[in-house]
């Protein structure tokens, strides 16, 4: 089981931390490429809001299962934890602030993001709010890519290594 939740752990990061990071590449590249052609900045955010959207949905499979798989391993780590070493404290914390913000991300910004969006056109309000909105989703879904490397590279960082 300890081996199951170790895969489930490192596919759920790397899915958390490598498409958030894709997401993130590719809008910024259709939106500067929207800026070249006169397109306003809110307006190509907005164009490209489909792809969070939809991304949000499977970060948060994702970071479901990586809230899943770090309990497993902690139930089987119970003995070495009393210990407590620094390292694995600092994954386990750095796992548990990437699903978290992965979570707020998926579940409160993302949902009111889609709602302001359909207004935007009519409302000049929304276009403020869809702004709010767009800067809290940036410094969130920073969180989720930041600890998702984080949790990812602390156990190699970690481990001691054997010299010849």
């Amino acid at each position: 089981m300890q081996m199951f939740a170790r895969i489930l752990r490192l596919i759920s990061l790397a899915m958390l931390f490598g498409g958030s990071t894709a997401t993130v590449f590719a809008a910024i590249t259709l939106i500067s490429a929207a800026k070249a052609q006169g397109v306003p900045v809110a307006e190509a955010a907005a164009a490209n809001a489909p792809v969070f959207i939809e991304f949000s949905k499977v970060a948060l499979v994702f970071a479901i299962t990586l809230v899943v798989a770090e309990a497993i391993e902690i139930k089987g780590d119970l003995k070495s934890l009393e210990k407590g070493t620094r390292w694995r404290m600092a994954r386990y914390f750095s796992s548990i602030v990437c699903a978290i913000s992965t979570f707020i991300f998926a579940l409160a910004i993302v949902p009111q993001m889609e709602d302001v969006r359909v207004l935007m056109k009519t409302d000049e309000s929304a276009k403020q709010q869809f702004q709010k909105l767009h800067e809290a989703s940036r410094l969130i879904f920073t969180g989720t890519i930041v600890f998702a490397l984080a949790s990812l590279v602390l156990p190699v960082i970690s481990t001691k290594r054997i010299s010849d």
